[in-house]
């Protein structure tokens, strides 16, 4: 894989989501910076020596030069991103809750914003006639704009459907909507401001995709596999063939000669199809391309499949000889980013199946790689002292080498009890958290030799572990929050406990104050001031799922699962007030302040805000 050294990276201001400045004056709204390390990619358009990518997270244009080896020569952040279509310089993309944008393409190194719509629903498929758009958006059916002024889309007509539109298939006048659980319509898009449906049919699975060969209609039908449905007669579709696939049917789409390929889910793997006679298809490989295989969308090119995996990658296999499937070429993806840490001038991020990665951030719009390890599994916790990086994975502590950045090493992978959930590093001491197991303190003076000099039993989940002084504090979503006296590290002792209303999954801690991210129930302040008698300050509930804290002064920034990154103005720590934050694609799994940027990893990308 060749890495990005330099990357335009472009970005939107957050729709819906207004303004607010604090009582000082300053914007309470985080600045986004840049978005790094994506994973999650949904589709590709591939046009001469470039390929378009969706992302999760946006566009990613890739130079296709050398297709054993593609290059990313521009992202651009749009916040969604499921479809893609290029028409002339421009690509139509199907941007999720962003619903549709199109981008001016007509310099890939540099794509640029020209236009957007949004959509009632999530946006997740997207056809484009000569002058209109058609867009599956889930529960809110087909959409249709005029996009005859690209930088003004316009709605003129919508069809409300029976199940979630996610896919569209346009083949001059005739659009086929595949409609999940509802299976699949045959619309006249003649007068695209007045469509008319002239037939239904309703597979046995749920209809993702379909691609059309003559007057049969392939249809990825998920759990049912491969359906083949005559249209010949499109008022009275039938089906005339189908095959059941190596797991779930989630992408179709057409080779030369009579073959068809299939993208499964569920480390399914590519599957190739002989369907020159479509009634009777015939299963010619199963091809498995890395360890766990998700492929979600399937893109031809000649002789070259895209397999578009939301785990891996996009990889491109030759199949020109279907007896000899062989990867060609990939562009590797982490496959997941859950936490993070920043020390002298470097961001370590780490995710499953993702290895431990270092990233320059001397300029923090324009983050650039610097090396990685090799991909670990099981990953929990990450912490960073010295030339060290600690990291939790399944039932170990793995400490690596990191004093030569562009190639850190694993020293030791030392066993513990338990899962190990959470690392904090200080002097000579890592003080680990481990899921049924409970509180540990690991000496690692000599990294190739730890030893555990002191344990606490305790039950549960421990997710959060902040070290202030000769305290630890835990969070528990099990039993609560806890403080520990670690004075005698060999010798770690219970203070208190306070059990709050949520799932306490994080803390930060000011003097004798603790802010908890508090699961479900949302932001907790609690006096510690006195650990045997801890009393609940404040709190401010929102709906969603606060996993990780981090406090800078009078702001506290709560990363949501289910949102992406809140504010909070604490000054009045018995009334804290929600007043600005940013919504992101994928699901936070915590949050970090340092060296004066906000570091949110959102479990499919990572995020550096001011």
């Amino acid at each position: 894989m060749k890495h990005i050294t330099s990357i335009a990276i472009f970005f939107l201001a957050l729709t819906g989501l207004g303004l607010t400045v604090r009582p000082g004056g300053r914007e309470a709204n985080p600045k986004l910076l840049s978005s790094i390390l994506w994973s999650k990619a949904y589709d590709v358009a591939v046009d001469g020596s470039y390929a378009y990518a969706a992302f999760l997270n946006g566009l990613v244009v890739l130079d296709l030069a050398d297709r054993r080896s593609p290059v990313a020569v521009s992202r651009l952040y749009l916040g969604g991103g499921y479809d893609i279509e290029k028409k002339g310089g421009l690509v139509y993309i199907a941007a999720g809750r962003e619903g549709l944008k199109i981008v001016d393409v007509s310099a890939p190194t540099a794509p640029a914003v020209r236009g957007g719509a949004a959509t009632a629903a999530p946006a997740k498929a997207v056809a484009v006639g000569p002058r209109h758009a058609f867009v599956a958006a889930g529960s809110a059916g087909l959409l249709v704009f005029d996009v005859a002024n690209s930088a003004s889309p316009k709605k003129v007509a919508a069809l409300d459907t029976p199940g979630e539109a996610e896919g569209v298939t346009l083949l001059g006048t005739t659009l086929v909507l595949a409609d999940g659980e509802a299976g699949i319509r045959i619309l006249d898009v003649k007068n695209p401001e007045a469509l008319k449906t002239v037939g239904i049919f309703d597979t046995q699975g749920t209809a993702r995709q379909t691609a059309l060969s003559g007057k049969h209609l392939l249809v990825a039908d998920g759990a049912a596999g491969l359906a083949v449905i005559d249209i010949g007669n499109p008022a009275a579709p039938k089906q005339v063939g189908g095959l059941m696939t190596s797991s779930y049917a989630n992408s179709v789409a057409l080779a030369e000669g009579g073959i068809a390929c299939v993208g499964t889910l569920y480390d399914g793997g590519f599957q190739l199809l002989d369907i020159k006679n479509p009634e009777a298809p015939v299963s010619l490989a199963i091809h498995k391309y890395t360890m766990y295989n998700e492929a979600w969308g399937v893109t031809v090119s000649g002789t070259t499949a895209f397999v578009i995996d939301y785990f891996s990658g996009i990889n491109l296999l030759d199949i020109s000889d279907p007896r000899r499937l062989t990867v060609v070429g990939r562009f590797a993806t982490p496959s997941s980013m859950i936490t993070a840490a920043v020390q002298g001038g470097l961001l370590y991020g780490i995710g499953e199946l993702s290895g431990l990665q270092i990233h320059d951030i001397a300029d923090p719009a324009a983050p650039r790689f610097v090396g990685a390890s090799s991909i670990t599994r099981g990953i929990q916790g990450l912490a960073v002292r010295g030339g060290l990086a600690f990291v939790c994975e399944r039932r170990v502590l793995n400490i690596l080498d990191v004093s030569d950045p562009p190639r850190p090493k694993i020293l030791k992978s030392f066993p513990l009890p338990g899962v190990p959930r959470a690392v904090v590093v200080r002097d000579r001491y890592a003080y680990v958290t481990s899921d049924h197991s409970g509180f540990h303190v690991v000496d690692v003076a000599d990294p190739r030799s730890p030893k555990v000099i002191g344990s606490l039993a305790m039950p549960g989940f421990a997710y959060g572990l902040t070290i202030v002084g000769d305290r630890a504090y835990i969070c528990s979503s099990d039993t609560g929050f806890h403080v520990l006296d670690i004075s005698k590290p060999e010798a770690p002792a219970l203070l208190g406990s306070f059990r709050t209303e949520g799932e306490p999954y994080a803390a930060a801690v000011k003097e004798t104050t603790a802010f908890i991210a508090d699961g479900p129930e949302g932001l907790l302040v609690l006096d510690v001031a006195d650990p045997k008698a801890i009393k609940k300050i404040g709190a401010a509930s929102f709906e969603g799922f606060a996993n990780g804290i981090a406090v800078d002064g009078t702001s506290a920034y709560v990363s949501d699962e289910t949102y992406g990154l809140r504010v909070f103005d604490i000054g009045d720590q018995a009334a804290p007030k929600l007043v600005g934050g940013f919504r992101t694609p994928g699901e936070p799994a915590t949050v970090r302040f340092a060296d004066g940027l906000i570091i949110l990893p959102d479990s499919f990308s990572l995020f550096l805000f001011k």
